[in-house]
């Protein structure tokens, strides 16, 4: 139910002149005022009840009253109308007793009572204060001489003569005007103002002494009749002076309203409404708005506790709870006639909602239901304040044109216009010292009501208005209010508007791009903002981004027909991404960013200027920043919402797309992820679904086995069926499936499987060497592609039927020559090629020193019969014709130098290195029997059993630099011995000794922890010398017979 049908206004409340319905004293005095229709409109307040309730117990005897009452309260504070009151009530005993029935009577045998007061406006009375009180009383011969030919000061006893007999009542009202007045007539020798004062404390102390006469008077304490007001001031004095000790308390002060109490509320409900909701339709409306509260609490928007505002809600029902406080804040101000004037505005509000139907859609009447597009209304506020006149009007209410009302026209609804009310009300005071304005949480509480939703409140009203009002400002401690100065935000817009279409287009572009940067680069890797796209040039292995102006429509897609018909003509299709929106909210776009741009201008002027770091502009700035900020953002997430993507059948698709344009997150991760869920772009370029996907859409056919390499990347540039991926992802792709065997590459081109089966093979390595007879070499033999190994000796050859190798994995050759074949003895047809494998001849020699000759032993190596041994000892090469053939150690002749030697086995064509053994000469100096400029081959084996060990060769390797490490083999072991990693290479030109360090650190990295061990079979140096300074370093003996030289040298 509205309050429309729940209560009904008096008719008062629409009169044209609603100043015909604020009483004086001399309108009572005159008996123009109706008793019961001046209880009908008026509440009693607890002032008014002790003063007639002091009153009549003074008057009719009861004790425990008072004769002189001090009325105290701002102008229009109601100290008139409880004079009004009391004088009705004490004129007419019927009126009395119907108004205070039972107990409220204090003295229910009291008859009429006389009536008498003087205004103090009636500043043209000739016979003064006493002269209209007597004249009024019928006395006004008894009283002349006090009025003629001059004015004089009645004395006590006259005043007593004067107002004794039946009970009295009198009234001085709003005597500081008349005092003001008093002081420039002059009277004899003084004033009328020293002259009044003087009755008037002679007044005073009169009827302190009188048992049946009441005195009220009221003053105007904070008006501009500061004169006036010291003059009565100077009377009580006097008085009390001139009285006993026992009465020194002259008047007994009473404030008509409590400004702090329900009263108000009280007042308004009785002055303006001839019926309001019953009681339990108040509860109902205050349950709904408790309920509403509740929710605006869950939101987090207020911490205000929903019981309290039901409370509150039923005691100031049909008002809303917070306008006591709202009026509190300006009923002070100078000119505002407090309670008379808050009844005024309160009439034309509710006048307002009644004729405008209003009324008819809300259940409360708030403080913001000031309609300032009404004269009569704008005109009493700009009273009120008159320096907010500028702020109303730009910023709250213009006939639509206002910041607010343009905000609301938005939006949608009234908040920003109600919220903008609010705060003006809580602006209005003009009181120095004086709190203006509101918090947030302030204005959730007295803004939410049922129906309402607050929940976009802080981004669609505040935030905005903090960006177009004009005069809006933020105290220090979070109050928004109004005030009669321009704030950074009307030099916001004014900047705003001033910058050049091409600045805003720039920062606008430059944000746009550091938004959609690509980092990644996985998805896109070019972005084009807001290019015309002539400028767009798409290239075959890179996709571009292209940010469009949103609102183009066509063809079902939010992107122009232009824009369409330029994507038709180009040839990689696949390689362009549209970034888009679905709306033409561009505008709004544009202004936020004009905004953000005139920011950085402000900034930057306030800098220059030197502005101090405390400043409240900076705080404003920050604020400013942040509002604009989130404005800027909501624009740009509202205005790009589409992307749009080559998709099957080479058609464009659109998607929508979340972007946030704030935090951490980039542009670039919102579309990646957007993409990814539309199966446009991915990142799994490592399942098989992806090898199977691109042999389906990019080899050409379903057919197709070959295809170029270049044609095929050319293809994923193409065909808008393919999804987007990074740079590398196609060659990583092929690089995977060649390792893998499912590709084959064929100069330029790749053919892809599946492949016929491989033929087998057999794959020999040699794992080891004897150093000493019988020097048989240990080798590892393996089937490749067939289960079974089989081999012959010499030149036969293997068959199916062939014996079978008998420990593969460390097979002894004793024999020079292996002849190995691999077959599959499930299928016959499927055999290898015949892998041959011959030995290696290695010829060893000592020399020995026979006193008076020396003697020569040669030892060829594997021991095989089929080796012949041929020497010479004229330093010829043993190839030559001639040698001699070795058949058991020989004398070498007296005057040989040199002995030349070398091991064959002619059957197999096999040879050694030719040796070349140096004869020392009798008298010579022993010296080792090496060239020390020759390349030398060290073959005494290096095994090294620990890690320590091991690294510390490494390390010499490394500083030798140009030593060669031949026939190695690495072993890794855990700690816990569960792990064990080998490595053994043969590598003919050997490993240097970073290659050696890498093998240790990853063999070592495999096994973490535990230990090492290396074994070279020989190490090759670049001279003999280089091999004696090594054999000096690891503190070995040098042996001629475990050097190798080269023949020539």
């Amino acid at each position: 139910m509205s309050i429309h049908s729940l209560c009904k206004p008096r008719p008062s409340v629409h009169a044209a002149d609603r100043r015909a319905t604020v009483l004086n004293l001399d309108t009572f005095l005159k008996g123009e005022v109706s008793g019961s229709d001046f209880f009908e409109e008026n509440y009693f307040t607890h002032g008014m009840l002790t003063l007639v309730d002091r009153a009549f117990r003074h008057l009719g005897g009861a004790g425990a009253g008072s004769s002189v009452f001090l009325l105290s309260q701002a102008m229009g504070g109601g100290k008139t109308h409880s004079m009004i009151a009391l004088g009705l009530l004490a004129r007419d005993p019927a009126l009395r007793n119907k108004v205070l029935t039972g107990d409220q009577n204090p003295a229910p045998t009291l008859g009429p009572c006389r009536v008498v007061g003087f205004n103090g406006r009636s500043t043209d009375a000739v016979g003064g204060i006493w002269g209209s009180i007597a004249e009024q009383l019928g006395k006004a011969d008894q009283f002349a001489r006090y009025v003629s030919p001059l004015l004089s000061a009645p004395g006590p006893e006259a005043w007593k003569q004067l107002l004794g007999g039946e009970p009295l009542v009198l009234f001085l009202d709003e005597l500081p005007p008349y005092l003001e007045y008093a002081v420039a007539v002059p009277v004899g020798n003084a004033d009328l103002g020293v002259v009044t004062t003087a009755a008037l404390a002679n007044l005073f102390v009169a009827v302190a002494d009188m048992p049946n006469v009441c005195l009220v008077l009221s003053d105007l304490a904070g008006s501009n009749f500061s004169v006036g007001q010291s003059r009565l001031e100077d009377a009580f004095n006097r008085a009390v002076q001139g009285i006993t000790s026992e009465s020194r308390r002259i008047a007994v002060p009473i404030t008509p309203v409590n400004p702090n109490g329900d009263e108000l509320y009280h007042i308004l409900r009785k002055r303006l409404f001839a019926q309001v909701a019953p009681e339990p339709e108040v509860k109902k409306v205050a349950e709904a708005y408790r309920e509403a509260l509740r929710e605006a609490v869950q939101m987090g928007l207020t911490t205000t506790s929903p019981e309290t505002l039901f409370t509150r809600v039923l005691d100031a029902y049909p008002f809303h709870p917070d306008l006591r406080e709202l009026v509190g804040k300006f009923k002070e101000n100078e000119g505002f006639q407090q309670t008379r004037g808050v009844i005024r505005l309160m009439q034309m509000v509710v006048s307002n909602l009644w004729n405008s139907g209003k009324a008819n859609n809300i259940d409360l009447i708030h403080p913001y239901d000031l309609d300032l597009n009404l004269d009569e209304i704008a005109s009493e506020v700009r009273t009120i304040n008159p320096s907010l006149s500028e702020a109303i009007a730009h910023d709250i209410a213009h006939a639509g044109d206002a910041e607010v009302e343009q905000i609301d026209l938005a939006n949608g609804n009234s908040d920003a216009s109600d919220a903008a009310r609010l705060i003006l009300v809580a602006s209005l005071s003009t009181t120095p010292g004086a709190i203006h304005g509101l918090r947030e949480y302030q204005l959730v509480d007295c803004l939410q009501r049922p129906g309402r939703d607050l929940s976009t409140f802080k981004a669609n009203v505040l935030d905005k208005l903090a960006t177009r009002a004009w005069y809006l400002h933020n105290s220090a401690d979070g109050r928004l209010y109004f005030k009669n100065q321009q704030n950074l935000a009307a030099k916001l817009r004014s900047m705003a508007l001033s910058l050049h279409t091409e600045t805003v287009d720039r920062m606008l572009r430059e944000h746009l791009e550091a938004y959609f940067a690509p980092s990644l680069r996985d998805c896109y890797q070019v972005i084009k903002v807001l290019p015309p796209p002539d400028e767009v040039q798409i290239e075959l292995e890179k996709t571009t981004l292209v940010i469009v102006r949103p609102g183009g429509q066509a063809n079902q897609l939010p992107i122009s027909a232009d824009w369409q018909a330029w994507w038709a003509q180009q040839q990689y299709k696949n390689r362009v991404l549209f970034l888009t929106g679905s709306r033409d909210t561009f505008q709004k776009v544009l202004d936020s960013a004009r905004q953000t741009r005139a920011l950085q201008s402000i900034e930057d002027e306030l800098r220059s200027e030197n502005t101090p770091s405390d400043d409240p502009q900076w705080r404003a700035l920050d604020s400013l920043r942040d509002r604009v900020g989130l404005q800027f953002t909501a624009a740009l997430k509202e205005a790009f919402d589409q992307i749009v993507y080559p998709s099957i059948n080479s058609a464009l698709r659109a998607t929508g797309t979340d972007l946030a344009f704030a935090g951490n997150q980039s542009g670039e991760a919102t579309l990646r992820h957007t993409l990814e869920g539309a199966q446009k772009f991915t990142t799994k370029i490592d399942d098989d679904s992806f090898r199977t996907r691109a042999e389906a859409r990019l080899f050409g056919s379903a057919e197709t086995k070959v295809v170029l390499w270049s044609d095929f990347k050319r293809a994923a540039a193409v065909n808008t069926n393919w999804p987007l991926h990074k740079l590398s992802a196609l060659d990583d792709l092929k690089a995977a499936c060649l390792l893998r065997g499912h590709w084959r590459e064929e100069g330029n081109h790749v053919r892809r499987g599946p492949f016929p089966p491989p033929v087998p093979e057999v794959s020999v390595r040699e794992l080891s060497v004897q150093e000493e007879s019988p020097g048989y070499t240990y080798l590892k033999i393996e089937p490749l592609h067939a289960p079974a190994v089989v081999f012959e000796t010499g030149e036969a050859e293997p068959t199916a039927a062939s014996s079978p190798v008998p420990t593969p994995t460390r097979f002894e050759a004793t024999a020079l020559r292996y002849r190995f074949l691999a077959h599959d003895p499930a299928d016959l047809a499927r055999t290898s090629p015949v892998k041959d494998w011959t030995a290696k001849l290695r010829l060893k020699y000592q020399l020995h020193n026979r006193g008076d000759h020396f003697e020569v032993e040669l030892l060829a190596l594997p021991k095989a019969n089929s080796i012949s041994i041929r020497y010479t000892t004229d330093g010829s090469s043993p190839t030559s014709v001639g040698t001699a053939t070795y058949d058991g150690p020989f004398r070498v002749p007296a005057n040989c130098r040199v002995v030349c030697a070398m091991a064959t086995a002619s059957e197999y064509g096999l040879s050694s290195e030719t040796i070349r053994i140096t004869i020392p000469q009798q008298g010579a100096a022993e010296r080792p029997s090496i060239n020390l400029i020759a390349p030398a081959r060290w073959t005494q084996q290096t095994k090294l059993d620990d890690a320590t060990a091991v690294w510390d060769t490494i390390g010499r390797l490394e500083k030798a630099g140009t030593v060669m490490a031949h026939d190695i083999s690495l072993t890794a072991e855990s700690a816990d011995g569960q792990q064990n990693v080998e490595y053994s290479g043969a590598l003919e030109g050997g490993y240097d000794a970073p290659a050696v360090k890498a093998i240790a650190q990853k063999l070592q990295d495999i096994v973490s922890e535990g230990s090492l061990r290396m074994a070279i079979g020989s190490l090759a140096f670049p001279s003999g010398q280089a091999l004696l300074d090594w054999l000096k370093t690891t503190n070995q003996a040098f042996n001629a017979a475990k050097v190798i030289q080269t023949a020539g040298q």
